[in-house]
């Protein structure tokens, strides 16, 4: 089969490998369809400290059930099925209490085993998911970023009626717009530095959009919190600058939410007067819970949240130099950039 492999740091490219072979417990899926994200980009720049090499990446993918093992049940081939790429174990402390980011055997699609940017996958079957018709593989497929946006959201705590912001308008950045709408806000603003992606904030929810390169942008930032700062802030675009800025619009009590992974250590500049000063609480977002990706395919399934918009491109394996050079490049105006496996 067709597959896209990283061997070691840097070496990255397209290769045939044998067909793989369930384990007992495991089906193999024929993937459909496979997201790329920021994550993705790192890893094929060699730059992804988290990478048991060899793997082929990809974690955001669905497709169809090709065979089982003979210990799985509640499956069988031509199951339709969205994946959870994070492999929690269920039986370690941190799982029993619902932590399975933090499961003790964790393991994970696409950076620690052979993940969805090849033709076949084999995944475990507790971690499957069999899709209702009306969802589409394609839209399954995106289930794991919405979980990480209903994460950050959800670990931020937005209430009905607060000040919210977004930062940064790709993918996650949007469906997080969509999820803190659900909380119903007073104010709900989207940030970011493109126009044209700031446009579609006002359709997943926005009440604003704050271009914040424009001159005055961030006065008008403060003004439309009405002087008093953000409740909730999820940043989302990875940068510095970006959760500099959440640090300085934090109101009274207001919680600073960072899901933006960057692949360097680059240190923010934090001001212990300011967080102490507002009552502030700042936290990491790292990736997402079991529930988070059953809420998520909850969303998509009854339409609550659409995420069919997010979806720019497609490609297939062999295209995969140029899948890669729209999202770097943001050619296009690309949003969710997918493979065709």
């Amino acid at each position: 089969m067709k597959a896209l492999c990283t061997a070691a740091p840097g070496e990255y490219g397209l290769v045939e490998r044998p067909m793989p072979e369930p384990a007992a417990d495991e089906a193999l899926v024929k993937v459909v369809s496979a997201g790329l994200c920021h994550t993705d980009v790192i890893i094929r720049d060699g730059l992804a400290g988290h990478v048991r090499y060899p793997v082929i990446p990809g974690h955001e993918l669905s497709g169809i059930v090709e065979a089982c093992g003979p210990a799985v049940k509640g499956l069988q081939p031509g199951d339709r099925v969205a994946v959870e790429s994070i492999l929690w174990c269920g039986r370690c402390t941190p799982c029993r209490n619902g932590d399975t980011m933090g499961c003790e055997n964790y393991d994970e699609l696409g950076s620690k085993r052979d993940g969805g940017f090849a033709e076949y996958c084999t995944v475990p079957a507790q971690h499957l998911v069999r899709l209702p018709e009306h969802v589409t593989l394609e839209e399954a497929a995106l289930a794991e970023p919405l979980a990480n946006a209903l994460s950050a959201v959800g670990q931020s705590d937005v209430k009905l009626g607060e000040r919210v912001v977004i930062i940064g308008p790709g993918a996650i950045g949007l469906m997080a717009v969509r999820a803190a709408r659900l909380a119903n806000p007073s104010t709900l603003v989207l940030v970011g530095t493109r126009d044209e992606r700031l446009a579609l904030g006002k359709t997943f929810g926005a009440t604003h959009t704050v271009n914040i390169k424009r001159d005055g942008a961030l006065d008008g930032l403060k003004g439309l919190l009405g002087g008093k700062g953000a409740d909730a802030t999820v940043e989302c675009a990875g940068t510095r600058s970006a959760v500099e800025l959440a640090l300085d619009i934090v109101g009274w009590r207001g919680r600073v939410a960072i899901e933006g992974g960057t692949a360097t250590e680059e240190p923010v500049a934090l001001s212990l007067h300011v967080l102490q000063e507002r009552s502030a609480r700042v936290m990491g977002i790292c990736g997402w819970l079991a529930a988070d990706f059953a809420r998520a395919l909850e969303l998509l399934s009854s339409g609550i949240i659409d995420v069919k918009p997010l979806i720019t491109h497609t490609f297939s394996l062999d295209e995969w130099e140029a899948a890669f050079d729209m999202i770097t490049r943001r050619k296009s105006e690309a949003m969710k950039v997918m493979f065709a496996p």
